[in-house]
């Protein structure tokens, strides 16, 4: 009897071992092998962005105006980042930028901001655009800032064809801890991503991450009921998060397991799970192209690789990435089931740029923009 318990606990143990194995040596990029170096000759840097590491970048596709949220690349090498790890300890403030780029035109410009203290952290990660149906030429934005005294989401208001962005209001809330990326649904609601559960111990986070913690999770906040609330968990590293057009499905890429999620908005505003994708990378952010429907994903290749990076500060170590376009799949296997097409557009060794965490496509314009907070600048791709 106790040499079958002992048996079952054991192959249990086995299972459980090499499942994890697997996983990770799927996500590590082993079977995938050296990512290939791109030719780049569609691609080229934006001028105007020497020394600025653009995390998010968000296309407005009815003006093509991509707004691209940025940070000084010497501010980060004193003030640490990512946050909100170890900022909070940081003496010196925080300061990042936001711009705004023509797509047609070429044009680079700065935004300005008002009714924003000089003197107020703004350290920027993920943001999101709410388009009034009702306010044509008005912009909600909702940004992450990485505070010094804790992270919150930003609310600011944008008119379309100017340079300012005016300030309206501060969310701050105890379920807000770590956020990465931010959804608006409306003028007053929006979901976050909180990617890690540790927040202000480096050790502590790196057990959640090596032991595989499922501790991330996804919070709604709405303002018309003074509502916030954890809608999604048990998540690994939850990343991206982003909305189709009519904000009737949500969409949230996990760097833990390397899957998309695709959720069903429901009338209170929970989420219920359609379909998980396996894409096998760490995902990062998350767009969508409203035209085509087609979702793009920036991803990392190796994610040892990237760890090693970081611990080297990206001196020697560059990344590799790629970006994965998903799509409703149109060939024969869609009748065994297979209701999405998984395509790798893009694959860099870490040679033309490196730790992409954002790739905002354009199909109708047939431009394609890549972002870092790491590797310096922001580049345009044509697409075929």
């Amino acid at each position: 009897m106790i040499y079958k318990i002992i048996l079952t606990i054991l192959v249990a143990f086995i299972a459980i071992a090499y499942t994890l194995y697997k996983d990770v040596l799927v996500l590590s990029g082993y079977y995938r092998g050296p990512a290939q170096k791109s030719n780049g000759e569609k691609c080229r840097y934006l001028e105007g962005l020497k020394s600025k590491l653009c995390e998010d970048i968000k296309i407005h596709h009815a003006s093509g105006l991509a707004y691209l949220a940025c940070g000084d690349e010497q501010s980060r090498k004193t003030a640490p980042w990512p946050p909100p790890i170890d900022a909070y300890n940081n003496s010196l403030p925080l300061r990042g930028n936001f711009y705004v780029y023509d797509i047609e035109k070429d044009k680079l410009t700065p935004l300005i901001l008002k009714n924003f203290p000089d003197e107020e952290d703004f350290s920027l990660h993920g943001f999101g655009i709410y388009e009034s149906p009702t306010e044509s030429d008005n912009l909600y934005f909702f940004i992450i800032n990485h505070k010094r005294t804790g992270s919150v989401i930003e609310l600011f208001q944008h008119k379309l064809k100017t340079f300012e962005l005016n300030h309206l209001k501060t969310f701050k809330h105890d379920l807000i801890y770590s956020p990465n990326s931010v959804a608006p649904v409306s003028k007053d609601e929006f979901y976050i991503t909180n990617d890690l559960y540790y927040i202000q111990s480096h050790w502590k986070m790196q057990f959640e991450i090596w032991t595989r913690r499922k501790w991330s999770n996804v919070v709604f906040h709405s303002s018309k009921t003074n509502t916030t609330e954890i809608v999604v968990d048990g998540l690994m590293i939850a990343n991206g998060i982003t909305v189709n057009w009519d904000y009737s499905r949500v969409f949230i890429g996990t760097s833990g397991t390397g899957e998309l999620f695709i959720y069903e908005r429901k009338p209170d505003n929970k989420l219920k799970l359609l379909d998980t994708i396996d894409i096998e990378h760490p995902v990062d952010n998350v767009n969508v192209d409203p035209v085509t429907g087609e979702i793009y994903l920036a991803v990392i290749h190796d994610i040892l690789e990237y760890m090693n990076g970081l611990a080297d500060k990206f001196q020697s170590i560059k990344p590799s990435f790629g970006v994965i376009k998903i799509s409703n799949n149109t060939k024969e296997d869609k009748f065994y089931g297979i209701k999405y097409a998984k395509e790798k557009i893009f694959e860099d060794d870490g040679t033309l740029f490196y730790a992409l965490s954002v790739a905002a496509g354009d199909s109708s314009r047939k431009v394609m923009l890549w972002g870092s907070p790491f590797a310096e600048g922001v580049v345009r791709c044509e697409l075929n």
